[in-house]
């Protein structure tokens, strides 16, 4: 034991020497967390050094003692086990803990440099790219006394510096990465500080505060306590901004439509423009319109009948316009709704709808995909008029490519589900979320394969309550299937295929939109609303890269 303090005691030594003459030369030494390099890892690097980057090997024993956690939603705390080798310390997070932050804190106790006595402590942080909604909805301050939370803004990165919960003014930040040379700055009256991050990368943030309260640690008394955090902070590239600057408005917001992506243009097809709740023939659409996504500029391409709560797919030749409702009714009338079977192509060439066999039964607020070039309808229910809704219980498949074309009966799905997102991946179909006949909203996942012809279940999509599953939408792309909810965020499904990853927040948080591929990097938003703001009429594009 005693030879243990000895050591203990000779190493506290040789770092208060060595901290002294960092301090000294123009090079300062902190702790960081960094995620290793590349998007798939689940790795956090531990540096000690200037910035978020390897340093010298032998510096990583003066972190000795550090504690990290990974703190996930709900702010609950797991504690980390570091892994030391002689060339690194780094930790492995699980999938659940990647969606969550990392944070460490180390305490080095009380520092003798000339004339100076302070205690000095040190806290790091790191996480997922700026804009993911756990920066926001994570709380640290249980582990990080000194804390800071990024925000990602259109000037840059606005960030938020907190002592025991509490913002700090004056507080020293200093920051670096890719196009930005060494920035210096204090934080403001509301403990906050705009840093001007313009390209994407890692970027080295780190803040000082000094507590001027006088304490005594391990018998040597210290007027002041010298805090220092920082931040590894990963800013994705924005060349969605440049997909999407030249995009028109839709014509008329709307929502519960049908959308649909087909040799470089978007169409979107009916759908409800009127207010909540309220439906009439008039604020029904039925127009097949048209975005050049080169050009950005829309235009009617074709007339039907006036639908909502419809699916409209493509399996890269057509377009398939498929069920929905129809309102009877005038505005102001009391509501006459029908649900519609009516199965219909939209041939490019010929400019015309061609008329395919209908749904085995009437059908709305269900939706649609195409695998292998074949369409799956999963969910909805029929409306008739006065007659009570019938939930159904039932799926069907058509390959409208077929000789004879003609649905065929799935599975039961183990579930009555509407207003539910439909999406096909890695030769499956997913059934995501939606209100459910018995239990209101649902974050449910279903997943049908239709090589066993069997149903099964994954994890719910991320998620306080069953809303952020309701009026969803979701699709595959660059090998990964995603989803966007009400919520405002942007989740994907984990490499495990039953867990899922919170990515980041969406421009604007939606419900009955439609979210389509432009590419293997890019996702494109349209229509929808928010309970709060109403109906959007922006075209957001969205980076997943």
């Amino acid at each position: 034991m005693k030879l243990l303090i000895r050591q203990k005691s000779l190493l506290l030594l040789t770092f208060i020497l060595n901290f002294q003459m960092m301090s000294q030369s123009a090079q300062a030494h902190f702790i960081w967390l960094a995620p290793e390099q590349g998007e798939e890892s689940n790795v956090v690097e531990v540096y000690f050094g200037e910035d978020a980057s390897p340093d010298d090997p032998e510096m990583l024993k003066y972190v000795s003692g550090m504690k990290a956690w990974a703190v996930l939603d709900g702010n609950k705390a797991e504690e980390l086990k570091l892994e030391k080798t002689k060339e690194s310390l780094s930790v492995q997070l699980s999938p659940t803990q990647l969606q969550g932050l990392v944070v460490a804190t180390h305490d080095l106790g009380v520092m003798d440099r000339g004339d100076s006595h302070f205690r000095l402590k040190y806290y790091a942080k790191t996480g997922p790219v700026a804009g993911s909604k756990s920066w926001k909805s994570i709380d640290c301050s249980k582990q990080l006394q000194f804390d800071v939370i990024p925000e990602k803004t259109s000037e840059g990165v606005l960030l938020h510096v907190l002592f025991n919960g509490k913002a700090v003014e004056g507080s020293e930040v200093k920051a670096s990465g890719p196009g930005l040379d060494e920035f210096e700055g204090t934080t403001g009256e509301s403990g906050t500080i705009l840093i001007p991050v313009k390209e994407s990368g890692l970027f080295s943030i780190r803040a000082k505060h000094v507590e001027a309260k006088p304490g005594t640690l391990e018998g040597k008394e210290y007027p002041e306590t010298r805090h220092y955090t920082t931040l590894a902070l990963r800013v994705p590239s924005d060349s969605s901004k440049s997909l999407g600057k030249n995009l028109q408005p839709i014509k008329k917001p709307v929502t519960s439509f049908g959308g649909a992506i087909l040799d470089g243009n978007l169409y979107v097809y009916g759908g409800h423009m009127g207010g909540a709740h309220s439906y009439s023939h008039d604020a029904q659409g039925h127009t097949l319109e048209q975005l050049n996504l080169k050009t950005g500029e829309w235009k009617s391409i074709a007339e039907g009948p006036g639908l909502q709560g419809l699916a409209l797919v493509s399996d890269g030749k057509r377009l398939y316009r498929i069920g929905g409702f129809t309102a009877k009714n005038a505005e102001g009338e009391d509501h006459d709704l029908w649900s519609q079977d009516s199965v219909a192509a939209y041939n490019l060439e010929k400019k015309a709808w061609e008329e395919l066999p209908a749904l085995p039964e009437p059908r709305s607020s269900f939706d649609a995909a195409v695998l292998d070039g074949k369409i799956y309808v999963v969910g909805g229910w029929a409306m008739a008029g006065d007659a009570e809704s019938v939930w159904h219980e039932t799926a069907w498949v058509l390959d409208p490519n077929a000789d004879s074309p003609k649905w065929s009966k799935l599975p039961a799905p183990p579930f009555q589900r509407r207003a539910l997102a439909l999406a096909a991946h890695d030769g499956k179909i997913y059934a995501i979320g939606g209100m459910q006949k018995e239990g209101g909203p649902t974050r449910k996942v279903d997943v049908f394969d239709p090589a066993t012809g069997k149903w099964s279940s994954i994890s719910e999509i991320l998620g306080e309550d069953g809303m952020t599953g309701f009026g969803s939408s979701a699709f595959a792309t660059g090998g990964n299937l995603y989803v966007t909810t009400i919520k405002g965020d942007l989740q994907r499904l984990a490499e495990d295929g039953k867990s899922w990853e919170l990515l980041r927040e969406t421009p604007t948080p939606r419900f009955f939109h439609r979210m389509l591929p432009v590419d293997e990097n890019h996702l494109l938003v349209v229509g929808g609303a928010s309970m709060e703001i109403g109906k959007f009429d922006e075209v957001e594009i969205l980076e997943v890269q």
